[in-house]
């Protein structure tokens, strides 16, 4: 790639690491020695959920407690922790249910290991809120219909935060797991120079916020010099992605004549040595005016609506006042988008990159991973709570056994 001689920066950095993934490896070393009380409400669930008579007794627990939550509890699946998130909140909404269910059921009351107590529920709570923090943040890293490289930096503040505050906690639980992420989490970001510097362009390059926000953010984040040195590193790369741009632009004719065409504005005729001069001064002052310079120094934007704000429209309503600038931001604004759908075009999706692939030009390949990756993520109106009420008969059709299962009052798993 490095030959084809197309990659900004030679590709100093083409390499970005999935960040969904990153945070998927972190909370799993952070939930390797799981919670006592994690593993009472899983054998609780499951207890509930080994066959339809004792769903439909759980059933019958749920409306003499009046909950009016039509969903049921969901068992979660011991390689992927968003599952055991996704348990704990179900398990919580259920938990007079599970109370009544103790009080009437002598099995279930006798169950090995002990039945869910109130601090057991307490406990799930409190791991649930702290789980949130990493589903929301994967669920928000992990879109591909939404520019996401300019949250990457938002959620990577975010998670600092949280280890900054939890590996000090009091509460030795919360604590020890905090830190056993944390030590997950220094392996791919702990090295500051290590970081890739796109991360932190991707966010100068929102006019919301800028390097204004970023140098603030690493102060608060990291020590003196750390934040010093994070703060240059980032506006360097910046200038020198600019340049680059610059170079390249520079022997781009539609550019070139477009921006010496405004030279003759400054009223000397052509065809002779001073109007060469004066063209030439007029149009290194127009790009030496450094449109980083300029952006930078311009305030920050001020949207009505932070939510529905068009990053994308944006630059590309600007373009004419930072015609460099706006190739890079269409450029390092969609990094994370073909990181996402590269992932599902050639690693999930059961392919591999052969000679044929790795033929591709460049924009052919965006091309087809984007159009793969947007098309798999077409919105879809799906009833859930219809389903599971499908999928529920379908249990108790394939199942004849549970009224015998009735009359002879003993359950079988």
């Amino acid at each position: 790639m490095e030959d084809w001689n197309l990659h900004p920066l030679k590709g100093e950095h083409l390499h970005v690491r999935c960040c969904a993934h990153m945070l998927n490896l972190v909370v799993n070393d952070g939930m390797k020695e799981m919670h006592e009380s994690i593993s009472k409400i899983r054998n609780a669930i499951r207890y509930v959920r080994a066959s339809p008579s004792r769903m439909n007794r759980f059933k019958n627990f749920i409306k003499e407690a009046r909950i009016q939550d039509k969903c049921t509890v969901q068992l979660d699946v011991s390689t992927r922790w968003n599952s055991t998130y996704t348990m704990l909140e179900s398990g919580l909404k259920f938990q007079k249910a599970f109370k009544r269910l103790g009080e009437r059921d002598t099995e279930y009351a006798l169950m090995q290991g002990g039945i869910p107590r109130n601090i057991d529920w307490d406990n799930a709570k409190h791991f649930m809120e702290f789980l949130k923090i990493f589903h929301d943040v994967t669920k928000s890293v992990s879109g591909s219909l939404l520019v996401t490289s300019s949250q990457y930096f938002h959620e990577f503040c975010k998670i600092l935060r949280v280890f900054k505050t939890s590996c000090g906690s009091r509460d030795p639980l919360f604590g020890s797991m905090a830190e056993r992420m944390k030590l997950k989490y220094d392996k791919y970001w702990g090295n500051i120079k290590n970081i890739n510097m796109m991360i932190f362009v991707a966010v100068v390059l929102d006019p919301r916020y800028k390097l204004k926000f970023v140098n603030f953010s690493f102060e608060k984040l990291y020590d003196k010099d750390d934040a010093d040195f994070l703060g240059a590193k980032v506006k360097e790369t910046f200038s020198k992605m600019f340049e680059c741009y610059m170079n390249v632009n520079n022997g781009d004719r539609s550019f070139t004549s477009a921006t010496t065409d405004g030279a003759s504005d400054v009223g000397v005729p052509d065809g002779d040595m001073a109007g060469d001069f004066f063209k030439e001064v007029h149009f290194h002052e127009i790009i030496n005016k450094n449109e980083v310079d300029l952006y930078l120094m311009d305030g920050l934007e001020k949207p009505r609506d932070q939510n529905t704000f068009d990053i994308l429209n944006w630059w590309k309503v600007n373009s004419s006042k930072y015609p460099i600038l706006s190739q890079i931001a269409r450029d390092v604004l969609a990094m994370s988008v073909s990181t996402v759908a590269s992932e599902s075009a050639f690693s999930t999706g059961g392919r591999v990159l052969n000679n044929y692939r790795s033929s591709l030009t460049l924009k052919t390949i965006e091309a087809l991973i984007c159009t793969q990756n947007w098309l798999r993520a077409s919105p879809m109106t799906t009833d859930f709570e219809k389903l599971i009420e499908e999928f529920e008969k379908l249990e108790l059709e394939i199942a004849p056994t549970g009224e015998d299962e009735d009359e002879s009052g003993v359950d079988s798993d």
